[in-house]
């Protein structure tokens, strides 16, 4: 793209609806103003929402403050915006996503290895809508919440679906119960939401006197095993087939 410096290379797949930025080195306040130009410019275009795709080339890093000041206001204009982010890098580069998760909080944010960049750039410039998020489960007790995580969950849904309803739930029963199930479209958490996570047990986990999880996945199966000692409510751990296990132990009196 002409004029803009070689530290940010900037392209444009119309075909695919996406922007390209390929950041390498240190990072001048231009290559920031040329991002959000390019952004405004296509969205002016084309009338609809590019995705973004962000190639590092090592860990980039801001060329003084003017740089960290224009990065901050791409930021502040566009990531709220922006619907999907796609990340291709490496094993050595995914110390540069925490960054981009704390950026991009709203958007959808996946890692991609740099052998599926054409899945990365199609999945990015996607119009269509995936079951992403939590999705409700019924059938449950009044003072139950029962959510199923699909696709990659992110801060966004925390925000918008599960502090929200821990919030009324508690209000309106005080002690709750929780199950969870993440099965084979669970595609895991963005950075933004794993804080999300944190914030919601030091300030609500109390209030959960049972939490049932249901999955196959074996590291988060075995971290909940971990840490159920220290949890104040009772914890159980259910395979992938034991919803109805789940429902009747979440369901049944006592605590």
């Amino acid at each position: 793209m002409m004029g803009v410096p070689e530290m940010l290379d900037i392209q444009i797949d119309e075909k695919r609806n996406v922007i390209l930025a390929r950041p390498e080195g240190p990072l001048p306040a231009s290559d920031f103003e040329g991002l959000g130009k390019t952004i405004d410019d296509y969205i002016a275009q084309h009338k609809r929402m590019p995705g973004l795709v962000v190639l590092p080339k090592g860990v980039p890093h801001w060329e003084g403050l003017a740089a960290l000041r224009a990065h901050f206001d791409v930021v502040r204009k566009h990531a709220a915006i922006l619907p999907r982010v796609a990340v291709v890098t490496d094993a050595t580069g995914l110390s540069f996503m925490p960054g981009i998760a704390n950026v991009f909080v709203r958007a959808r944010l996946r890692h991609f290895d740099v052998k599926d960049q054409d899945k990365a750039i199609t999945w990015a410039g996607s119009t269509e809508v995936e079951p992403e998020g939590y999705r409700m489960l019924a059938g449950f007790p009044d003072n139950v919440i029962a959510l199923e995580a699909l696709g990659e969950v992110t801060s966004r849904d925390y925000e918008d679906v599960l502090i929200p309803l821990v919030r009324d739930k508690e209000k309106a029963h005080g002690k709750l119960r929780l199950v969870m199930v993440l099965g084979p479209d669970f595609d895991g958490y963005s950075a933004g939401a794993i804080w999300d996570d944190a914030r919601l047990g030091l300030t609500h986990w109390r209030s959960f006197e049972r939490v049932a999880l249901v999955t196959d996945i074996g590291w988060i199966t075995r971290s909940v095993k971990l840490f159920a000692p220290l949890m104040p409510g009772e914890v159980a751990v259910f395979p992938g087939s034991g919803l109805e296990a789940a429902k009747a132990w979440i369901s049944a009196e006592g605590a």
